[in-house]
């Protein structure tokens, strides 16, 4: 094995193992380091992504981590910027993705036509039902879960099948964060947030890493 390749498969196990380990530690926050622990998985996937020479997912995986960060930080103070960082997440991500099109809207298979349905009529019966509850995070929300929509959206055209599946497990895991903000709270929420999150990451980033494996 070459020592480029090495490296990059050193980045690749590590950014499978750093998000275990911050699950198994979940139970014990706060502790010292833990918003660094929380961050590395996106900063290896990102240094994974430009040493392939795939800058744009690269930056998308950064604002990613800049967001992981801010809620590390501060979840209650921080909401606003770590949400216009994930949203910029979503954005590059959107264009990754209809770089990555392929598959024609009328050639979709039968479970890409029904999320092509069910994705934007949950977020908006989702919207409606946050809605009372926003106040002042009305605007940034909603912007927010029109991104989050596009982008999932979007991701339907991807032939890499783990890339939608991902992008939909990215949705499931914000749709969390705000039950767990706006509307409900419960002990499994934390950990079932972080595992939808971190799936969703490594599917993304090894679905546009490796656009030959479907």
């Amino acid at each position: 094995m070459r020592p480029a390749d090495r490296i990059d498969r050193t980045l690749a196990i590590l950014a499978f193992v750093a998000p275990v380990v911050y699950l198994l530690l979940l139970p014990t926050k706060p502790y010292p380091g833990d918003v660094f622990l929380k961050m590395s998985m996106c900063v290896l996937l990102a240094l994974l992504a430009w040493r392939r020479s795939k800058y744009i997912l690269a930056v998308a995986l950064i604002f990613s981590a800049v967001g992981d960060a801010l809620l590390g930080v501060d979840a209650a103070h921080l909401f606003v910027p770590a949400l216009a960082s994930f949203l910029v997440t979503h954005l590059l991500y959107a264009v990754l993705f209809m770089m990555a099109a392929k598959l024609l809207l009328a050639r979709l298979s039968p479970w890409r036509l029904l999320l092509l349905a069910v994705v934007p009529l949950f977020a908006v019966a989702y919207a409606v039902v946050l809605w009372p509850k926003l106040g002042t995070l009305a605007l940034p929300v909603t912007c927010y879960i029109v991104a989050i929509v596009a982008m999932t959206v979007l991701s339907l055209r991807v032939p890499v099948t783990i890339v939608p599946i991902g992008a939909v497990l990215f949705l499931a895991s914000d749709s969390l964060i705000a039950l767990d903000k706006f509307l409900w709270q419960a002990p499994w929420v934390g950990a079932a947030i972080w595992i939808t999150y971190a799936a969703a990451q490594l599917s993304i980033a090894y679905g546009l890493l490796s656009p030959a494996k479907t």
